[in-house]
Parts: C-alpha cells; structure tokens; sequence
C-alpha cells in the first residue's frame, strides 16, 4: 500500500475542505501555523514542525495534545520550517508521495523559497486554486482540470512537445527566461529531452484537482 505524506503550511488563505481528503496510509503533518487547519478540524497529527512563531498563541498547546511527535525549531536557523520538515522527512521516512497544502501565496520571499523546493524534492504544492509541482526529462500525460495550465523552465528545456493543449509547441527551446507557455488550457502530452520545466495548473477563484501520470 502506498503511503502519501500530507503536509499542511502556511499562508493559511486556502480552505480546508479545498485540498484535504482522508486517505488510507495517509501521514499528517502540521508546519508551524499549518497545524492549525488540522486542530480546527479535530484531526490528529503523526508529526508537527516548526519555531511556531506563526501559529495563533492559543494553538500552541494544542500542538503538543495533538500531535503524535514534535519537532520544535528554534527562531533562528538556516531553512524555513517547511524546508526543515521536508529534510526531516526525505532522512526518516520512506514514502510514495508528498504533497504541500499551502506554501503557495503569502510573502513573495517565501513563495520562491518554497518553489525552490521543487527542484530537491519530489512534492506538489496545491491551495485552493493551485497546483503546482515539477516535471523531469522525458514524456508525460497530464490530466488538467484547473481552468489554466502554465508551464515555466527551471532548467533550459529541450525539446520541448506540447501536444493535446489549447496551444501547442514541437521541439521548441524554453529558456528559463521564456513566458510563451503561460495560461495555456486543457490537458494533453508534455514530452522533453533535457531540463526541468515547472507546471502551474490555476483558476481564478475556485480549486479543482489536475491528475498527473508518467510514461
């Protein structure tokens, strides 16, 4: 059986019922104000990291009650806590999925520290109206149900093959200083020889998921 690791973070500007649904195998994990979306909910977590230095003060003993293990960071320290929690778990744990609930949104600073984040771990990053999460070389099938698909460079992209979208591309070079791929729609094949492209699945206001599979 696969287990999915669930983490919860901050900005807290998603809805809960948006992104979470429970799943067999799950583990839950709380990232300093992220904690609490599961408290509100009565919903117990395997794992709470953080300085805490986000989280409502009346929360914070709640952490400790609801939560299995806790890992208090200290104020000043070298990675977010999401970043440390990622690490935390990527030496620990063994997993088949990870996905970030929130990250997306708040302080520009640590949008782009986590977006970075894509680049060392295989994990998606979804609120309520985004998904986001990192493609490697080679060809994949894309189920988009947002209103909006975007795809960004990380790393030059070779090759790059855009067939089924609204708007397609074959063999195209997208630098990582290239916007061409940007609100395109659908779902359909991403295919590319060399590089890292980031995809963006969007709607203005209301979340849907996007299904991602691998050739």
């Amino acid at each position: 059986m696969s287990r999915k690791i669930k983490i919860f973070a901050g900005p807290n500007t998603y809805r809960f019922q948006d992104v979470y649904f429970e799943e067999a195998d799950e583990f839950l994990v709380g990232v300093d104000s992220g904690c609490q979306y599961l408290i509100d909910a009565n919903i117990r977590m395997q794992l709470a990291v953080g300085d805490f230095d986000s989280l409502n003060p009346k929360y914070r003993q709640r952490v400790d009650e609801m939560a299995d293990q806790v890992l208090n960071l200290p104020f000043r320290k070298d990675m977010t806590d999401l970043a440390y929690a990622l690490d935390w778990i990527y030496n620990n744990m063994t997993y088949d999925q990870i996905e970030v609930y929130g990250g997306l949104g708040g302080r520009i600073d640590h949008l782009l520290a986590n977006l970075n984040l894509l680049k060392r771990y295989e994990v998606t990053f979804r609120d309520s109206a985004h998904k986001v999460f990192l493609l490697r070389k080679g060809k994949h099938r894309i189920e988009n149900l947002h209103r909006y698909i975007s795809f960004f460079a990380t790393e030059d992209v070779y090759d790059l093959q855009l067939h089924g979208f609204s708007y397609e591309l074959d063999d195209y070079f997208l630098s990582t200083t290239d916007s061409v791929c940007v609100s395109n729609h659908g779902s359909g094949i991403v295919e590319f020889s060399k590089g890292k492209l980031m995809v963006v699945c969007s709607n203005e206001n209301s979340a849907i998921s996007s299904h991602i599979e691998h050739d």
